[in-house]
């Protein structure tokens, strides 16, 4: 069985908004963290869902998941204290209801509403097969890596091979396990900031999934207007069929 867990435990503070958390702000009279559900609960290969969400807006979540008829969510948990912490949160609860050890859990930000359904397709048959597997996106402009601000050419990357994260993130349940019960200590010069990463520091291969589309993270004002424009794009191409 194929389960989801959507994070949606940010508060926004980078939106400069009235305090709601960006993932309930509104597109065109529905909230960002609906479309994003709505991938999910009308894939049909999609099993459950558990949405994590800050604690003071479960009440709200609930109400948002009643209104606009999701049917695949499980339960709306608290987050943990950061990323690592609701995905912990998370998987207890599919612990609870009897998740196996092949089963997949895939992981994907509340504020990714734009993913499609060839990407959740494909992260689920990569992941059967290999065990994981991480949604990226490819690199457009060329790119430089220096710790000041002088770069050498060796600095400089292949952008044909240089891609960067985005969601969802799947792995079989044994493999999270793995994750979260190993007890080697971190010690890293880059942040370990989701399960990938963490995957590949205890020395494991990540599997990709390449995407094209623009499955952006709304994070800034800016952000917000861009999803506005590209759901309007994305609605005006299927009732025009294009």
């Amino acid at each position: 069985m194929n389960y989801v867990i959507i994070l949606a435990g940010g508060v926004g503070q980078r939106m400069h908004n009235t305090g709601m958390p960006k993932q309930f702000l509104s597109i065109f009279q529905k909230p960002i963290i609906i479309y994003t559900l709505e991938k999910f609960d009308n894939c049909k290969e999609i099993d459950g869902i558990v949405v994590v969400c800050n604690s003071a807006w479960i009440d709200y979540m609930n109400e948002l998941i009643n209104k606009f008829s999701i049917k695949k969510v499980i339960e709306v948990v608290s987050g943990g204290k950061d990323r690592q912490g609701s995905l912990k949160n998370g998987i207890s609860i599919l612990e609870k209801n009897n998740i196996n050890d092949e089963d997949l859990v895939l992981i994907h930000d509340a504020v990714r509403p734009l993913v499609q359904p060839n990407i959740i397709m494909e992260n689920i048959r990569i992941a059967n097969k290999y065990g994981n597997a991480v949604t990226v996106h490819p690199v457009i402009e060329s790119v430089v890596v220096s710790d000041n601000d002088i770069a050498k050419f060796e600095d400089f990357k292949k952008r044909d091979d240089t891609y960067s994260l985005t969601a969802p993130q799947t792995f079989k349940m044994k493999v999270l396990n793995e994750i979260y019960l190993n007890k080697k200590e971190i010690n890293s010069e880059i942040p370990i900031l989701d399960s990938a990463l963490l995957y590949s520091y205890f020395g494991n291969d990540i599997h990709l999934v390449k995407e094209s589309n623009k499955n952006i993270k709304v994070t800034t004002p800016e952000d917000y207007y861009i999803l506005k424009a590209m759901l309007e794009l994305e609605e005006n191409k299927f009732v025009l069929g294009v």
